[in-house]
């Protein structure tokens, strides 16, 4: 990403413009009866860490990767004085790579870079689970949300990116949160055997 999108995230955080809220995404909740700590989990744009914090009180160690210094630094925080395995790593996402078979959870939750889906891909054990939610294109063509296109998963997409995955659940539409209601596309999937 451009250093222009570092700042502006940076200045987001530290405007308190994009704050986490204590609960984790909803995806991540919903996963619990497929989650299988211990584990290694991978928390893909992770922000101030809500889905990272929640999965590592639950016995995963977690790898939790952001392009904002400033969204790491209250996760930093939490993990020093809480005890928690996560590592905080500052990266782009364009630009992040690792060794294949790694994971047993990505999490991927209000973000949305499609030349990611590689590094997914390859970031996820054979079995290991995918819990992806992000925006789809109902946040635009159903509530007239003001998010770039090319920020929203146009409907069937996240399921034909992740073709051959077994599905454990997939919803798309228009869903309830605390902030009001929002577009969504959810999927909590698990990778099959080569």
């Amino acid at each position: 990403m451009t250093e222009e999108a570092h700042s502006r995230w940076d200045e987001r955080y530290r405007v308190g413009d994009w704050v986490d809220v204590g609960r984790p995404a909803q995806i991540v909740e919903d996963a619990l009866p497929w989650l299988r700590p211990p584990g290694l989990a991978l928390d893909l744009a992770c922000g101030a860490g809500r889905n990272a914090l929640f999965l590592a009180e639950r016995g995963f160690r977690v790898v939790a990767v952001d392009l904002s210094l400033e969204g790491l630094q209250p996760l930093a925080a939490r993990v020093r004085t809480g005890g928690l395995s996560v590592q905080p790593i500052h990266a782009d996402l364009e630009h992040f790579a690792v060794a294949p078979g790694t994971f047993d959870v990505v999490v991927n939750t209000h973000f949305l870079l499609r030349s990611a889906f590689p590094l997914i891909h390859a970031a996820l054990r054979e079995g290991g689970l995918l819990l992806f939610e992000t925006y789809s294109v109902d946040e635009i063509d159903v509530l007239g949300g003001d998010i770039r296109r090319e920020y929203a998963l146009e409907r069937g997409e996240l399921r034909r990116a992740f073709e051959g995955f077994e599905i454990l659940r997939y919803e798309e539409g228009v869903f309830e949160r605390e902030e009001g209601e929002r577009g969504l596309a959810r999927m909590i999937a698990r990778k099959p055997a080569s």
